[in-house]
């Protein structure tokens, strides 16, 4: 790698909520290995609290459909020149675009030409459209990061660089929910405008503006059909932000006055693990509902003409994650002209009537076969790529790795900040300074004085950085008073 890259500095792009959870969770892998790390691009809080310094505001990205984006292309095209100037004038040792194939892949390709190198963080859908997006994929980046297995597999065959990592959500989100534990944690029972005497039923409507303005509607008149049949259901709530609260508030309030929505921010997680049953938009909040055994309706709706094209475009007649990961309908999906309040009412009161014992077990299934460390494999596969293109030898890293291996065993430590600060050592100091980091038994009984101490200090550290961005406690939003957040 020349001389004029900065090899602690990393560009990250992420345009939506989804993308700020990789990349924060990547971010975090990185700082394990290299301490020094610092991080620029764009990205949402939880990347931010990371470390990020964030040109733009991420929800300016945050733009779905066809049509959707074309009424924002102006200024999205104005933050996607800037940014990619900026990351080149910057010249961090790699640019890791997260999802947002239409935006990153551009700035991606620019990136790559000024010779840094790039990744592709979660593959563009090619397996289900736009195939053709593949050539664009491969100029753009020099390897991609994939969520699904399958999608793996669609890369091998094609000849492109990809590692298949898992979501870090699978990782994170342990594979039993008890619901008492996680009404507990939101403070259900005595948070809900309504006294929880029968069902609770989630209302996850989006992440972006858009989505909120399309789904809220159908989702509040949804609602007001499920209470006539069932008068004892309470309706709970999350969004990300106090923002996308009083939008969720007015727009549920214009199309469903009568009735009561507790909404709660940044608890989107803990809110469907303590509901019977969650209708949802489409997205990743579908996996999130999989990882916490929520049962769930599925729904979708776009722009008719965004709609109309994809249509001719898609190769799928799925559409929601878990379905996909599946390779078969578990879920069901109300898309387009069948997300009607009626049948996203005969649907939900279905699911929340029943045990849904064998939706279930599918999540559980599924659960347990993408649990993964996905965080430290993304980080592996960024530091290989760039020890790839310092040396030109792919190798370098797993020999790396068995010697690092060889030592924490040898000094019997789980975790030793000297060790991990020294993961970095052929950043700095090319291929040369590897063959110096391995050395005999007698240097490294000298050391481990000092290791004990980094050690000591390392954990410190970490036991700080948890308690500093510890997320906020999460708090009602209530649709006939003012938030409290």
């Amino acid at each position: 790698m020349p001389d004029n890259f900065n090899r602690h500095l990393y560009a990250l792009v992420a345009c939506e909520a989804s993308g700020d959870t990789l990349g924060a969770g990547l971010m975090q892998a990185i700082l394990r290995h290299d301490p020094k790390a610092q991080f620029m691009g764009i990205g949402g809080p939880k990347m931010i609290s990371k470390g990020l310094v964030s040109s733009f505001n991420m929800d300016d990205l945050s733009v779905m459909g066809i049509v959707e984006v074309l009424s924002h292309l102006v200024p999205i095209l104005k933050i996607r020149k800037a940014i990619t100037q900026s990351i080149i004038s910057a010249r961090p040792c790699v640019m890791i675009g997260i999802d947002a194939p239409d935006f990153n892949l551009s700035v991606e390709m620019k990136v790559k030409e000024a010779g840094i190198p790039a990744v592709h963080y979660v593959s563009p859908s090619v397996w289900a459209w736009r195939e053709g997006r593949l050539k664009k994929i491969r100029r753009a980046c020099d390897t991609v990061l994939a969520l699904l297995p399958f999608e793996k597999e669609w890369y091998d065959k094609e000849h492109m660089s990809c590692t298949y990592v898992g979501h870090t959500l699978a990782s994170k989100i342990p594979l039993e929910n008890d619901i008492e534990e996680a009404r507990a944690r939101i403070g259900l029972y005595s948070q809900s405008i309504e006294e929880v005497k029968g069902k609770v039923m989630g209302i996850m409507a989006g992440s972006r503006k858009g989505e909120l303005t399309r789904m809220v509607p159908v989702f509040a008149r949804a609602a007001r059909l499920i209470k006539k049949r069932m008068p004892e259901v309470v309706f709970i709530s999350a969004t990300p932000s106090h923002e996308k609260a009083v939008l969720l508030k007015d727009l549920w309030l214009a199309n469903a006055p009568d009735l009561s929505l507790t909404i709660f921010t940044q608890s989107a997680q803990d809110v469907m693990a303590s509901c019977d049953a969650v209708l949802l938009t489409s997205g990743t909040v579908a996996f999130e509902a999989m990882l916490v055994k929520c049962p769930m309706a599925v729904a979708y709706k776009v722009n008719p003409l965004t709609a109309a094209l994809g249509r001719k475009l898609l190769k799928v007649d799925m559409y929601s994650l878990p379905n996909l990961l599946a390779g078969r309908r578990i879920v069901n999906e109300y898309i387009q002209e069948h997300c009607t309040e009626e049948e996203l009412a005969r649907e939900m009161v279905k699911l929340l009537n029943s045990d849904n014992l064998l939706m279930k077990k599918e999540f559980m299934s599924l659960h347990r076969k993408i649990r993964l460390n996905s965080d430290e494999l993304a980080a592996r596969a960024v530091f290989s790529l760039i020890l790839e293109k310092q040396s030109g030898d792919s190798q370098v890293l797993e020999r790396f790795a068995k010697e690092l291996e060889q030592i924490k065993k040898r000094e019997s430590k789980e975790s030793v900040n000297a060790d991990l600060e020294a993961l970095l050592a052929p950043l700095d100091n090319e291929k040369e300074s590897y063959q110096n980091f391995v050395q005999d038994e007698k240097t490294l009984d000298n050391k481990s004085a000092k290791t004990k101490s980094l050690e000591s200090n390392l954990k410190d550290k970490v036991e700080s950085k948890k308690d500093s961005t510890k997320e906020s406690a999460s708090s009602p939003f209530r649709p006939h008073q003012k938030p409290r957040i």
